[in-house]
């Protein structure tokens, strides 16, 4: 008895350890997107710095804020994004890819991702630039530490429903966002 006992408590000191270790970013559920004005290099707002959730205002959104992620794991989440618009269409669903840089490295950042948009056939996704120094970082309460490699807030009406840190391109990720998107 006192074994199991022990495992018992083994196990759960061990989930609250990983749980405080998990690293935390963004917004939470029920806060309020607030305007900000990235550097857009693909999609609907290319070439501009409109405000994002300003133009598409109360409909469906996801925003993936990308800090050093893997190019490979941001496509396949862009893919994701990009099939979610031609299905939810009719919602007029709308996505966009934020690349978060230091600020002496956003020209240059500007190139590759405009470079990756169109070598992953983005056609509908923005794909978008910012400063980490920008206020918006601050303001969506973003966390550039290097161990959050992505932060993705979907959000309706300016609220945000859902929220996840360091998702992961694979089919269970995947499928997490897919739903995600079905029930904004």
């Amino acid at each position: 008895m006192k074994h199991v006992l022990f495992g018992a408590v083994a196990a759960a000191s061990l989930a609250a350890t990983a749980y405080a270790l998990a690293p935390t970013s963004g917004l939470a559920v029920g806060e309020k997107v607030s305007p900000f004005h990235p550097s857009h290099v693909a999609g609907p707002l290319a070439n501009s710095t409109g405000c994002f959730p300003c133009t598409f205002q109360a409909r469906p959104q996801v925003q993936v804020w990308v800090n050093g992620d893997n190019m490979a794991n941001v496509a396949k989440i862009g893919m994701a994004l990009e099939k979610a618009q031609t299905t939810y269409a009719s919602k007029e669903f709308k996505a966009m890819i934020v690349m978060v840089t230091p600020k002496d490295q956003v020209e240059s950042m500007k190139t590759k991702a405009g470079e990756f948009a169109r070598t992953s056939g983005f056609k509908n996704i923005a794909i978008s630039v910012l400063a980490k120094n920008d206020d918006a970082v601050t303001a969506y309460k973003f966390n550039t530490s290097a161990d959050v490699k992505n932060t993705v807030f979907a959000y309706k009406d300016w609220t945000v429903k859902a929220k996840m840190v360091n998702l992961v391109g694979d089919e269970a990720g995947l499928k997490s966002l897919n739903n995600t998107i079905a029930g904004l």
